[in-house]
């Protein structure tokens, strides 16, 4: 649960680049993203390995393997992201950056939009076993509320947002600390100097050395509120037809 609590607000961050420190923060988070993914996977082996071996065997559930089939969804589209945002990388691998790359860019951007979608229909599919996990967190078998732990949740929360606020107003972006490839390519010559002339940036990304300011908000906290209400209008709909679709299910078990 807390590594699926992290890997959901890192991403909802990843969502806007210009979070943070923009673009230095935006593709190393995104390495983090990926290698909690490998360990999310890893945690989870055991139940990919089983639900392969029986995905064609009429005894398994269908939600299980509509569950299943989610997976293999989400893990394509974010190996897409991963990849394509490597390959359009300015930061920490611009030596494999592609020129040109608007095509690229263009698969970055749908694929994390998919991306988007599809872990929210997963949360969606999964809400019962999530408020389950939390109800057995947060009280004991007699049915008491754990008061220590819901106030050390409360607390870290509090923190995390504290943090956030305070680094979106104190951490300025650092673009000369990881200065792309191609800027340095292009730092204007002597001839250039003299004749007023400059090259063009490839895909506009970089501007007189620097990186390009977007418009909108690099508030982390209103990013974080803008998806997670985008992924309730996903997670909603989702629980409650899965919730009718088990009671017309039962009711039909009943009848017969």
């Amino acid at each position: 649960m807390v590594l699926d609590l992290f890997m959901a607000i890192t991403f909802v961050l990843l969502m806007n680049p210009r979070v943070f420190n923009g673009l230095p923060f935006h593709e190393m988070a995104g390495l983090v993203i990926a290698v909690a993914i490998l360990i999310h996977i890893g945690l989870n082996y055991r139940w990919v390995v089983n639900t392969t071996k029986k995905i064609f065997a009429l005894e398994l559930p269908r939600k299980t393997r509509f569950s299943f089939l989610l997976n293999i969804l989400l893990l394509i589209s974010m190996t897409t992201v991963i990849v394509s945002g490597i390959l359009i990388s300015r930061v920490v691998f611009p030596n494999l950056a592609i020129e040109g790359n608007h095509f690229v860019r263009g698969i970055h951007d749908l694929s994390a939009n998919m991306t988007l979608a599809l872990v929210g229909l997963h949360i969606g599919v999964h809400w019962q076993w999530i408020m389950s996990t939390c109800k057995k967190a947060f009280k004991s078998k007699e049915g008491k509320w754990r008061k220590g732990v819901i106030a050390s949740a409360v607390l870290s929360l509090a923190v995390l947002a504290g943090g956030m606020y305070w680094i979106s107003l104190n951490v300025k972006p650092s673009e000369g600390d990881f200065k792309p490839k191609f800027a340095e390519q292009n730092a204007p010559s002597f001839d250039e100097e003299t004749t007023g002339t400059m090259p063009t940036p490839p895909d506009g990304e970089i501007r007189d050395g620097k990186f390009r300011k977007e418009r909108g908000s690099n508030n982390p906290l209103l990013a974080l509120l803008t998806y997670f209400v985008i992924w309730a209008a996903v997670i909603i709909p989702t629980y409650y037809l899965e919730k009718r679709m088990l009671k017309n299910k039962r009711a039909k078990e009943a009848s017969v």
